[in-house]
């Protein structure tokens, strides 16, 4: 099936950070862009089901951005918009919201946040069960080569913990240790995110798995049901 497209517009860090774990650990297609005018180019050749916005923009005003994404023709119905801000910025907000147009803001829950974006992705079952689990990863990125922890893991990505700020979007190599299984885990991942170390207690990189060699993403989906059935014991570490 194919993956949904998301567009978050907005600076990176900010706002956006809070939005950054819940697209991370999604089954989307994500692009990123900093400014209004660059979303409006990309919703034409992307086709995004969603635009997470962090309000006020940078280039443009709101209501032109609604409007010149409301008169694009391309499609019977435009990408909902997600709309994220301070609490203080609702009345300025209140008269584009509809439907269609949802405010969240800045201060909202985590699992609110994350409820509400994927309702208004229209699909509910795409964040796959994170775990907090500690499994040692071998990690390379061109000619580095780390030794690292997972802070959390899924089936379709994970938390390491690392001092070295990667790219976002760089291509990097995994080796993932599971107790249960005698091979590391081999897979390609992507980073899509670093974490923010004013809202995070943790030092490193988002992951999202792109390829798995042979059997690794059955081995790890059967390691994680095995450990989410078990969640008395939650520090990954294998026992004697």
């Amino acid at each position: 099936m194919e993956r949904p497209t998301v567009l978050a517009v907005g600076a990176r860090g900010g706002l956006l950070s809070k939005i950054d774990p819940i697209l991370e650990r999604s089954n989307l297609t994500v692009h990123r862009v900093p400014l209004g005018r660059s979303a409006l180019e990309m919703v034409r050749s992307k086709r995004p089901r969603l635009l997470v916005v962090a309000f006020p923009l940078l280039d443009m005003r709101l209501e032109a951005f609604l409007e010149t994404l409301a008169a694009d023709g391309s499609a019977a119905k435009g990408p909902a918009v997600a709309l994220l801000a301070d609490g203080h910025l609702l009345p300025e907000l209140e008269p584009h919201l509809d439907e269609q147009h949802r405010f969240f803001p800045a201060d909202m829950e985590p699992d609110e946040l994350q409820s509400g974006i994927l309702e208004l992705i229209g699909d509910t079952t795409r964040v796959a069960p994170r775990l907090m689990l500690r499994l040692e990863v071998q990690l390379g990125a061109g000619k580095l080569l780390r030794m690292c922890q997972t802070d959390n893991i899924s089936e379709s990505g994970m938390l390491v913990r690392l001092q070295e700020a990667i790219p976002v979007g760089s291509e990097v190599r995994l080796a993932i240790s599971l107790p249960s299984a005698t091979d590391p885990v081999q897979v390609k991942a992507e980073v899509v995110r670093h974490t923010h170390p004013d809202l995070e207690s943790v030092q490193g990189l988002g992951l999202r798995f792109v390829e798995f060699e042979g059997q690794g993403k059955t081995t790890l989906a059967e390691y994680l049901d095995l450990r989410g059935n078990n969640s008395h014991d939650q520090d990954g570490l294998q026992h004697p």
